[in-house]
């Protein structure tokens, strides 16, 4: 199912699924073909496996500091961001299974920037082509989270 998603997800981001939004042409009006969508940043780089080792927590009413988690999972948290497929997977600390849709990618120079929602929260994550840092930010209503780390290819 989740497969079926992230396909639907990406062939009407690319696209493809444009036309299910417009109307249906005139009658008697000639169809045209559209031409093949092209990957909005074509050469992005092989699936990376992320560790991210230090995190920081904002709350309006208690301020900011260091935890010991990214969300349910305990530091150092790994995660694999897998470009092809347009998701970053990890595995929480009872060993359950988490994928998030990549919904949108963008490249300026060295820097690809990630982003995606996760029911009610939004991500941002900024990789380097060329170094292995790494920021993933994720904000909610009443909380914002940093974490920073490093990436190397995934096996």
């Amino acid at each position: 199912m989740t497969n079926r998603v992230a396909l639907a997800a990406l062939w009407l981001m690319a696209g493809t699924g444009a036309g299910l939004a417009q109307t249906a042409p005139a009658p008697g009006a000639a169809a045209t073909p559209e031409a093949p969508a092209t990957p909005v940043v074509p050469d992005l780089p092989p699936p990376a496996d992320c560790t991210f080792t230090k995190v920081f927590v904002c709350e309006a009413a208690a301020g900011c500091g260091p935890v010991k988690e990214l969300g349910t999972i305990d530091l150092p948290a790994r995660m694999l961001v897998h470009y092809p497929q347009r998701i970053i997977a990890s595995v929480s600390d009872e060993g359950l299974p988490h994928i998030s849709e990549i919904v949108a990618v963008s490249s300026a120079g060295d820097n690809i920037t990630l982003q995606g929602t996760d029911g009610p929260i939004g991500w941002v994550m900024q990789l380097s082509r060329s170094q292995s840092g790494v920021t993933l930010t994720t904000v909610s209503q009443d909380k914002v989270l940093t974490s920073f780390g490093t990436c190397k290819p995934a096996p």
